[in-house]
């Protein structure tokens, strides 16, 4: 299938590969212009295993925390698969494309994710398969992107994880402060949709659609942090991405145990760290102090406009609750400041 961006790929500056584009020259415009302005995103760092089969959907609801049952035509779900233990082994968006039922994950967890995914399978009459050369991934950002959207397409999903589907493309809302979408179709036809937003914006790599995600409190697992954490310390819970009320899956017993005897020490906060130095996910932050100073565990980190890091940290509650506005200096001097998530870490009884 050929390649949609011809274009702008073929760009000198251009810093990626066949399997993800960090960005197309100037990584800090375009994570200015997602925060603040317009963008058209590469997606191919975005990987999709298709279930199909007669029992596709009973597979699906003994492996993964959310009850897939949910999944319809105009809905998309956050979930995730976890080991026997209970912790996350990946995360997935789950939707429907062209009457078929996909995963959406990060690429570089596709392949282990389907070998250990198929040795469950046994008698189930379910085929999984690496469906992400089957169709193009794009997104967008912003008010003049998102009327360019809606010229083209019409309709456009209101609620973040909602969907609307016409001739063979499917459009997601993705979470977020601004009009923000992912389109998936064939080439011809997001061909042409990313030349037209192309009008209104420059384009832009993973890194600037990963810093919205960060933004909008969405964990990524990747290889670095898969069987880490329970889901409710990466806030799954939180957003939609765990059902207490279906029935058995892989791990619920530890998940649904964490949950009612209030085992939860630790949570995901959004946070700005002013290091110098990148750091990756699975990496700690230490606070400055004793030896058994908190730490914070980074489960996603992307450079911030103007200097600095925005990031997905697992501290401990205690610790996070009783920060002050100055943040958490660390040992190595920086510090690292709590910012505001768009959603509550608290139960509305308290």
């Amino acid at each position: 299938m050929s390649d949609i961006r011809s274009a702008d790929l073929n760009a000198a500056n251009v810093v990626g590969d066949g399997s993800r584009i960090a960005h197309f020259g100037d990584a800090g415009a375009e994570a200015t212009a997602a925060l603040e302005g317009d963008a058209v995103f590469d997606l191919r760092h975005l990987a999709l295993i298709a279930v199909d089969g007669e029992d596709a959907l009973d597979f699906l609801q003994g492996q993964l925390t959310n009850d897939v049952g949910e999944v319809g035509a105009d809905r998309a779900q956050r979930s995730a698969w976890c080991s026997p233990k209970g912790r996350v082994l990946t995360c997935f968006l789950v939707f429907r494309h062209a009457d078929r039922l996909l995963l959406q994950l990060p690429g570089s967890l596709i392949e282990p994710t389907l070998a250990r995914l198929r040795m469950y399978v046994l008698r189930t009459r379910v085929t999984l398969e690496n469906a992400s050369d089957a169709w193009m991934r794009m997104g967008v950002v912003g008010d003049r992107c998102e009327a360019r959207l809606r010229h083209r397409i019409g309709r456009l999903p209101k609620t973040p994880d909602h969907i609307h589907s016409l001739e063979g493309l499917t459009v997601i809302r993705a979470p977020g402060r601004r009009p923000r979408y992912e389109i998936l179709g064939d080439a011809p036809a997001l061909n042409a949709l990313w030349n037209d937003c192309r009008s209104e914006a420059a384009p832009a790599g993973a890194d600037a659609w990963e810093l919205l995600d960060i933004e909008a409190g969405i964990p990524s697992i990747g290889p670095e942090t898969s069987d880490a954490f329970v889901p409710q310390m990466i806030n799954l819970d939180r957003i939609g991405g765990v059902s207490f009320t279906k029935g058995c899956y892989v791990g619920q017993e530890i998940v649904a145990r964490t949950q009612h005897l209030g085992r939860i020490k630790r949570r995901m906060y959004r946070a700005r760290w002013n290091g110098s130095a990148a750091v990756a996910p699975g990496e700690t932050l230490e606070a400055a102090g004793e030896a058994a100073s908190p730490k914070a565990q980074i489960v996603n980190a992307r450079a911030a406009p103007g200097g600095g890091f925005q990031v997905l940290a697992v501290l401990p509650i205690e610790i996070a609750e009783d920060l002050p506005d100055t943040g958490l200096v660390l040992r190595d001097g920086s510090r690292l400041t709590l910012e505001t998530l768009p959603y509550s870490l608290h139960d509305e009884s308290g």
